[in-house]
């Protein structure tokens, strides 16, 4: 009987330190928290809450319903941070007409009557793939922007062995050869940076300036009377 190849047996180690650090993930999420005597402060949300005029709408639980699909707040360190999160997700078209919009899916699971109220949109995404979301048409005076302060509440339960076992088995994965075995075991997108199409430009572009040298005598270059890098 042949012996078994040794990538087969990285593969093989591989997936059993993959299996290993999964079973350890769901232990540590099983610890749980620990609610804290005194909460910390944290940074700011920017939120949409619901006014006390949505009362006035015959369609208010319509509205309410669409408030609970959408995502509510954005968390930023500063009330600057905040708002950069928040015009990040304009950028990404997540949020139209200052309110955050729903997708597919989330669509698909309202009611008739809230489904009514969302208009399909299309956009594309940094891969120029098409994609469409729904935004929500619910009347401004139902809902308000503001910012609220954000507190640490709860710690969460740290134990030492399972961090160390993790540590150690990330540690063994990035051992020579066995990187490798878990990129692809793991199907990993492993394009080189350093070939992409800026790098290779640029790498062009160094070229043909190095080239032009040739016509300087060494001197003139030496003396710093000739540069190659050019703007």
């Amino acid at each position: 009987m042949k012996p078994e190849h040794k990538k087969s047996k990285r593969l093989k180690e591989v997936r059993g330190i993959l299996k290993r650090q999964h079973q350890i993930w769901k232990q540590k999420q099983s610890l749980g928290y620990i609610k804290l005597e005194k909460p910390i402060r944290h940074g700011w949300f920017k939120e949409i809450v619901i006014t006390q005029n949505v009362d006035r709408y015959k369609n208010k639980k319509e509205i309410l319903e669409l408030y609970d699909a959408i995502e509510k707040k954005f968390w930023g360190r500063t009330k600057e941070e905040a708002d950069q999160q928040w015009f990040h997700q304009i950028s990404k078209y997540l949020i139209y007409k200052d309110f955050p919009t729903v997708s597919k899916r989330q669509f698909n699971r309202l009611s008739y009557k809230a489904q009514k109220m969302c208009t399909v949109y299309s956009y594309r995404t940094e891969d120029k793939k098409l994609r469409k979301r729904f935004y929500v048409r619910i009347p401004k005076s139902a809902y308000r922007i503001k910012y609220t302060r954000a507190y640490i509440t709860h710690s969460k339960r740290i134990d030492p062995e399972l961090e160390s076992e993790d540590a150690l088995l990330d540690n063994k994965l990035l051992r020579n050869r066995y990187y490798k075995a878990n990129a692809k075991f793991c199907g990993w997108n492993r394009k080189d940076y350093w070939t992409t199409q800026d790098f290779t430009k640029d790498k062009l572009k160094a070229k043909k300036q190095l080239k032009a040298l040739q016509n300087y005598p060494i001197a003139a270059i030496l003396n710093g009377k000739v540069t190659w890098e050019r703007d």
